[in-house]
């Protein structure tokens, strides 16, 4: 069977130390620093690599941010994302088996929450990358 998991993203109090822990213990290295505008608030997502998993630090400027409920408050693991080959056909396994699709249709990453468990996520194959997370998948680039 595949290893749908791509990534992991966690709720941080400080980017920047959280993201110096992970890169000098485990050798993680920075992709990019991408901000993300939403409706209600803004947010920093650090994207840093392994060169498999995509482990994303995530700082919310208020607490009423678009996404910020969906784990609880920091820090936590706020979601996992997983890589899927037929991204419609798992939207509507994931309906069919009782998860709630928290996102609106079309918009990626389709975050959802299962039966009694925490937030994940779906993407198409190949969205964790390297490659396309340089291209600022998730807003503007900062660095």
């Amino acid at each position: 069977m595949a290893n749908f998991i791509k990534h992991i993203a966690l709720r941080v109090n400080d980017v920047e130390k959280t993201s110096h822990f992970y890169e000098t213990v485990f050798g993680y290295k920075h992709v990019n620093t991408v901000r993300r505008k939403g409706k209600v608030g803004d947010h920093i997502s650090r994207h840093l690599t392994d060169g498999y998993m995509d482990l994303t630090l995530i700082h919310y400027e208020s607490a009423d941010a678009d996404e910020a409920d969906f784990a609880g408050p920091a820090p936590c693991i706020h979601h996992i994302g997983m890589e899927v080959p037929d991204l419609p056909a798992f939207i509507e396994q994931i309906k069919a088996s009782g998860g709630e699709i928290l996102t609106a249709p079309g918009h990626l990453p389709v975050k959802f929450r299962p039966p009694g468990g925490p937030v994940a996520e779906v993407v198409p194959m190949e969205r964790w990358e390297a490659k396309t997370l340089a291209a600022g998948v998730h807003g503007e680039v900062l660095a």
